[in-house]
């Protein structure tokens, strides 16, 4: 049987927003380009409708030609302005500490636009409260796929003391997962995940106490997922936060945006799907390392040469090198 999968992401919550009348909406994603590229594609999948206002709030380095907001702080490093500049840890908690400073600013703006909507991330936990205050609904955007949110559980569970937790719960299908799942952590990944859910960082807050704030305190969910391949676990996060939860796709960039080059140097995507359309099912090695991860030279030198021994045809998307200016 073959299942379609819908990629007009914002179908449904054109639908929405047209039956609460919602003609101006606000989009504040966290400072990542893996959040940032999401909250994008829905506003430009909004815009396209004609009949809504999008406000798209960042950094300036990210939207030029917003004002700069971003308060200072000490330990952060002129111009880092997203992950993506930031070069460990401790300095992506100091981004966390001036996010959480943009509070009073952002409700001075939003008492400005006045929208109808807010579509926020979720390190801004902070915006229901905002909300509730200037009497604007807000919408909790996940960019984080409905499994993995199924997997982490309801608010309440978060709320618990879990300091004493250790990475060993994380790497087994949890029950409340009532169908057949093979969704759980690897120990080498549950022992990163087991620290940001449950360890408050230099903001004082874990990514925990950030969940339950921005669940517990949004009107609805929407959910970068479709039902047709997650549908189960969509129904499961609606029991799970007793409120609405919206799937609303997928949220593929459009192929004449795509800044994808083949081999050649053509920025269409033609050649490569044409490349692709030739190779036996299941036997193309797809490498790609997120958004934002830096590769040195050397890790990457390493890499093609296990690539090359494989004799596996792949696809890398390989961005520069961390200290190559070429």
């Amino acid at each position: 049987m073959n299942t379609t999968v819908r990629v007009l992401p914002s179908s449904a919550l054109l639908l929405l927003s047209r039956r609460l009348q919602f003609t101006i909406v606000l989009l504040f994603p966290w400072l990542a380009f893996g959040h940032i590229i999401p909250f994008l594609e829905l506003s430009k999948s909004l815009a396209s409708n004609g009949d809504i206002q999008i406000s798209f709030i960042s950094t300036p380095s990210t939207i030029k030609r917003l004002p700069p907001i971003h308060p200072p702080i000490d330990n952060l490093p002129a111009g880092c302005e997203a992950t993506v500049d930031l070069k460990d840890g401790q300095q992506t908690q100091d981004l966390k500490i001036a996010y959480d400073l943009l509070q009073a600013p952002i409700e001075t703006l939003l008492n400005q636009i006045k929208p109808d909507l807010i579509i926020f991330d979720l390190i801004n936990c902070w915006i229901p409260d905002v909300g509730a205050k200037i009497d604007v609904p807000t919408a909790f955007f996940s960019v984080y796929y409905a499994p993995s949110l199924a997997f982490v559980g309801p608010p309440w569970q978060c709320k618990e003391s879990n300091m004493e937790r250790t990475p060993e719960y994380l790497t087994s299908v949890p029950e409340r997962i009532p169908f057949p799942s093979r969704v759980a952590c690897r120990y080498h990944e549950a022992v990163g995940m087991n620290e940001a859910l449950n360890t408050k960082d230099a903001t004082g807050l874990s990514t925990g106490d950030r969940l339950v704030k921005v669940v517990e305190g949004c009107n609805f969910v929407l959910l970068k997922s479709c039902t047709e391949l997650y549908g189960d676990y969509v129904n499961l996060l609606k029991d799970l936060y007793q409120k609405p939860v919206l799937s609303i796709g997928l949220l593929p960039p459009h192929v004449q945006d795509s800044s994808v080059r083949s081999i050649s140097g053509d920025s269409s995507n033609s050649e490569m799907f044409h490349w692709l359309d030739k190779q036996q099912p299941k036997t193309v090695v797809y490498v790609s390392f997120g958004s934002e991860y830096k590769m040195s030279i050397e890790e990457i030198h390493v890499l093609a040469f296990g690539l090359e021994s494989s004799e596996l045809p792949f696809l890398w998307v390989l961005r520069k090198p961390e200290g190559n200016q070429r």
